[in-house]
């Protein structure tokens, strides 16, 4: 399995997020107004939005490469999660965004990913 390139600049704190992924919850409604739920799945992953901004064109080269590499969202990664350090098994959830900044030296780069 791929591990995702590390660079010297952390990602933006005001803009990350993590989130679950989806709503788990099954509800059916009864014809006496009373609603039943239950869980769809026991495992409900997450999903983080990342941006790292700014990023310097060599490094945004490697992310592209390397989202070329995992076939955007096909093939899950190793990434390791900027605040705790722990490592999670995740894929991205839709391609990667590229902003150029500054005489597209430097670039804003924002991704979603999810855990598998």
């Amino acid at each position: 399995m791929a591990d995702f390139p590390t660079f010297d600049t952390t990602p933006a704190i005001d803009s990350w997020s993590e989130e679950k992924a989806f709503d788990p919850t099954i509800r059916a409604r009864s014809e006496a107004g009373y609603t039943k739920t239950r869980a769809r799945t026991t495992r409900i992953p997450k999903k983080y939005t990342v941006v790292y901004s700014p990023l310097h064109l060599f490094d945004k080269t490697a992310v592209a490469e390397f989202e070329d590499t995992v076939k955007v969202g096909a093939d899950s990664f190793n990434w390791t999660h900027p605040i705790d350090g722990a490592i999670k098994v995740v894929r991205f959830a839709e391609p990667v965004k590229y902003t150029a900044l500054w005489h597209k030296t430097w670039w804003k780069v924002e991704m979603t990913l999810e855990e598998v």
